[in-house]
């Protein structure tokens, strides 16, 4: 699978996140997303729709956009799925990163496992280059209040790169190989009944992660408008070592939908 034309593939995305906001906007909805509570904490069951997009500024002032969906599916009572897909452009040329993640229900209400492959095929700069992660996490949650929660998360990577190479399928023992360790660690507060906030410092979020030496300060907020939707953002500041040297700004805007809503209990 080459990655083709990613322009025409980008409208028909367009074409697909339009087509099904409007068909699920009357819907009832359900949750487990990364900047929400649990499945647990909040009493929704079935699958949420994370769709938003996000601009990219780096050191030298270089801009880029992509497009991003990510629902998030509760197979059974213990496990979810969650498959991903981005699509960017740059003046210099474009990308397609996919993803398939397995989420497991928190053990105790304390641990949950994370395991994900993600692949990203980047057609600008040079060497043009596709890149397989595989990534095995353990997130935690512990209350402290009745609104305020800490979160951490440790875990590790397996990496191949591919240069000079476009194929969409992942790499198991082809190209170059590397491997290190991951983390999150964050505080969420409840604002209101409908406003939730995160402050988290890590190196790996939804897509794809970072090297230990490159990872980022985020704050993320949701609002919740109804049982169906909510709005959600973020801002993400990445640095190399040291928080006085940046290497990208983010800014992220959606919303997430919800389908087979079985009560709220934010």
């Amino acid at each position: 699978m080459e990655i083709g034309d990613l322009k025409s593939r980008k409208v028909a995305f367009v074409m697909f996140l339009f087509f099904f906001g409007f068909s699920s906007h009357a819907q009832e909805e359900s949750d487990t997303s990364r900047n929400v509570p649990s499945i647990e904490e909040t009493g929704y069951a079935g699958t949420t729709w994370l769709v938003y997009a996000r601009i990219i500024r780096d050191v030298n002032g270089n801009v880029r956009a992509d497009e991003n969906i990510v629902p998030t599916i509760k197979l059974n009572s213990w496990l979810s799925f969650e498959p991903g897909i981005r699509i960017g452009e740059t003046k210099a040329g474009s990308y397609m990163h996919y993803k398939i993640e397995l989420r497991t229900k928190p053990f105790w209400r304390a641990v949950r496992m994370i395991a994900r492959m993600s692949d990203n095929i980047v057609a600008y700069g040079a060497p043009q280059y596709r890149r397989t992660n595989y990534l095995a996490v353990a997130e935690s949650s512990w209350p402290i209040s009745r609104s305020v929660s800490i979160t951490a998360s440790v875990g590790g990577v397996y990496s191949r790169q591919v240069d000079n190479s476009l194929e969409g399928w992942p790499s198991l023992s082809n190209g170059v190989y590397n491997s290190y360790w991951i983390y999150k660690a964050g505080i969420r507060y409840h604002l209101s009944h409908n406003l939730i906030t995160e402050l988290a410092i890590g190196s790996y979020d939804v897509f794809n992660p970072y090297l230990p030496s490159s990872p980022f300060l985020q704050a993320s907020f949701d609002y919740h408008m109804n049982h169906a939707l909510a709005f959600y953002s973020y801002f993400r500041y990445q640095y190399n070592q040291q928080i006085g040297q940046p290497v990208n700004d983010f800014l992220g805007f959606g919303v997430r939908l919800y389908t087979h809503c079985t009560g709220v209990r934010l």
